[in-house]
């Protein structure tokens, strides 16, 4: 089965943050087939806030980058050197790496919200994605799903 996007979009901030909430319970649990989920957000101002679930924070790489780095030069005897050098490391990754939902994508979905709406975005497989759906409408939601192909053509990575 290929992975889809369900694209939810709300009249508030809570409630589209109760559905990606619920959404990654119910994939804890082992009853959906959940790959990430992530919020976005267009104030009543028109400024944008985007909230991941699964990726890593710059910040929290560079920590790890650098608690390895740490450990690992004082193996090799340098380890300043190496914590720092893990430090930027982790940094670089975590900024080159996206996992599930792309930042591409969660921009476009920004750009096409109502000033006030919010939406959830939810990485699914496609059996589940009617799952997902029906509670979102349940919630008041509207809903768009698109395939990952159809996704990456109105958000091509930069």
């Amino acid at each position: 089965m290929a992975d889809v996007l369900v694209v939810a979009v709300f009249d508030d901030e809570p409630t589209a943050w109760d559905a990606v909430v619920a959404a990654s319970t119910v994939a804890a649990q082992g009853q959906l087939g959940l790959h990430d989920a992530c919020l976005v957000v267009r104030a009543a101002d028109g400024t944008v806030h985007l909230r991941e679930t699964h990726d890593i924070s710059k910040t929290k790489a560079a920590w790890y980058g650098g608690a390895w780095g740490l450990l690992g030069g004082a193996v090799l005897g340098f380890p300043i050197a190496v914590a720092a050098a893990g430090v930027g490391l982790g940094m670089f990754a975590a900024r080159r790496r996206d996992l599930g939902v792309t930042d591409e994508f969660e921009r476009e979905v920004a750009h096409r919200l109502n000033p006030g709406t919010s939406a959830a975005v939810v990485l699914v497989d496609e059996e589940h994605a009617a799952q997902i759906e029906g509670a979102a409408h349940g919630r008041g939601a509207w809903t768009k799903t698109v395939t990952l192909k159809d996704a990456q053509a109105l958000a091509p990575p930069r």
